[in-house]
């Protein structure tokens, strides 16, 4: 664990204040509906998009409120993208792996930026890690919403393996790399991350979903903090429900409403890759809200609120703001496990797959390797 410089240690009113703004503004009926990109197309030869900038790109949107297919072009591919893999998102923001050594931040796989131009932040560098560590991500996260004029946002990057970074993109210089103990490592190897404004922390779920790490980001709190879960009214099981959920892969993802509730969600997927876009390998969803200091509930019921999970940092929204959304639901997209994406109903225990629109014929070819994610709700 080193500490490399000194990164901000409190969120300053002004940033209080545009949070505020912010829930206020997507409160309104001017904000887009969450929204899932799970493809960039390029009008071009095949092999442009790894050596030519410039090629015109399509992103491919799915609306889950009105279930429609949507295509935003056409936008040159931007120089700064050429070889780069999109590994995750948070805000709206993608989080890409950039040339040997670096990271980049950019919106451009969100519409709105191609209503005028991609915005980028200077690259940020992985840490020093051996074998292809560096290359594998498994979460990110940021404090907040990234504006060039606010500088004392964060970024966290988890890596495949012990590693996980915090930036402060406004100081390209500034970072801390942190090294899971050996002890821990196993636990946290492939976690995601989810950045709580309740109380300003990073979180990150252990695989077995009983144990949670979190970091403040400030220089005097360079050491994690270890939170032991402990669990409530637990669900019953037959002994073939338990052999089911026993062969499943398992993701524990950690999400907050934007009231401040928090929720720990466990996702049981059967590895069928021949699925693609059906989300039959779907089997259950387990979703605990958290009482008091720790403790979890299992629950059936989580109000108006849907929890978006794939790609991007979880998070929450209101059914009740976007028409067409279903509450006490779930909206997800597969990582790598035979998934496409789809809606799961909380109280039913029901998935649903939404259906994907082919691409036509001569259209171009798809970027490979970009993460697919969901956007949460923008200014239109």
């Amino acid at each position: 664990m080193s500490l490399l410089l000194s990164l901000s240690s409190k969120l300053s009113l002004r940033k209080l204040a545009l949070r505020c703004q912010t829930l206020r503004t997507f409160s309104s009926t001017t904000t887009t509906n969450p929204n899932l990109f799970y493809r960039v197309t390029c009008c071009g030869e095949q092999g442009d998009d790894e050596e030519t900038p410039g090629v015109m790109t399509q992103l491919h949107m799915f609306d889950p409120a009105k279930e429609e297919h949507i295509i935003v072009g056409d936008m040159p591919f931007p120089e700064e993208l050429v070889g780069s893999l999109l590994v995750g998102s948070s805000h709206g923001w993608g989080v890409f792996l950039w040339g040997q050594r670096s990271i980049r931040i950019s919106d451009f796989c969100n519409p709105s930026s191609f209503k005028s131009k991609p915005k980028f932040f200077s690259p940020l560098p992985r840490p020093d890690l051996i074998d292809c560590q560096a290359e594998l991500v498994s979460g990110v996260a940021m404090s907040s919403f990234p504006d060039e004029e606010e500088e004392d946002y964060l970024v966290a990057v988890k890596f495949t393996g012990r590693m996980v970074s915090i930036y402060k993109p406004s100081d390209t210089k500034a970072a801390l790399h942190f090294i899971l103990p050996h002890n821990v490592f196993d636990h946290f190897e492939s976690s995601k991350l989810m950045y709580s404004k309740r109380d300003q922390r990073f979180y990150m779920v252990s695989s077995g979903g009983h144990h949670l790490w979190s970091w403040d980001g400030t220089p005097d709190s360079t050491e994690p903090k270890f939170h032991e879960l402990r669990f409530h009214n637990l669900p019953q099981f037959s002994h073939s429900e338990l052999q089911l959920l026993d062969s499943c892969h398992k993701t524990q993802l950690f999400v907050e409403s934007p009231s401040g509730q928090r929720f720990l969600v466990k996702w049981y997927i059967q590895s069928i890759k021949a699925l693609r876009f059906n989300c039959g390998g779907t089997k259950r969803f387990m979703v605990f809200r958290e009482e008091e200091d720790m403790n979890m509930c299992y629950t059936e019921d989580i109000g108006d609120l849907c929890i978006f999970l794939g790609g991007n940092e979880p998070f929450c929204v209101k059914a009740s703001l976007f028409p067409g959304l279903n509450p006490n639901s779930i909206y997800f997209v597969g990582e790598g496990h035979g998934e496409g994406y789809g809606v799961y109903n909380i109280a039913t225990r029901t998935p649903r797959s939404f259906k994907p629109k082919p691409t036509a014929s001569g259209q171009g070819f798809m970027i490979r390797l970009w993460a697919p994610h969901w956007l949460p709700p923008f200014p239109l």
